[in-house]
């Protein structure tokens, strides 16, 4: 899919249309090999294309949030329309990870 790319330690992951079971699994296949193939400290789950998300999402982010946690990584969610920000505001989310509100935020993680 090709979803995934890693920078500076940083693997940044740039959610497609739509995040259902089906692509919050191929996604996570995606991660599980760059965690493999390199060194990840940070991960930046890049929303601006997504329109929808169910509770798979969610799921996604929490696993890579203990994939990090150990390293003392960080995890950021940038991007997400109205409805995704609700669903990470309702799930408590926001208050476990770092919401980036603009690109140059985003670029200055992995800079």
């Amino acid at each position: 899919m090709g979803a995934c790319h890693v920078r500076n330690q940083c693997l940044i992951i740039r959610m497609p249309r739509e995040v259902d079971h089906f692509q919050a699994e191929i996604i996570r296949g995606e991660c599980e090999i760059m965690f493999f193939k390199s060194c990840i400290r940070d991960v930046i789950f890049d929303f601006s294309d997504t329109a929808f998300m169910d509770s798979s999402g969610i799921g996604l982010i929490l696993g890579r949030m203990q994939q990090v946690y150990p390293v003392e990584g960080q995890v950021y969610l940038f991007g997400g329309s109205p409805s995704i920000r609700k669903m990470w505001e309702m799930s408590g989310l926001s208050g476990r990870v770092v919401l980036l509100e603009t690109a140059e935020e985003m670029r200055e993680v992995y800079a």
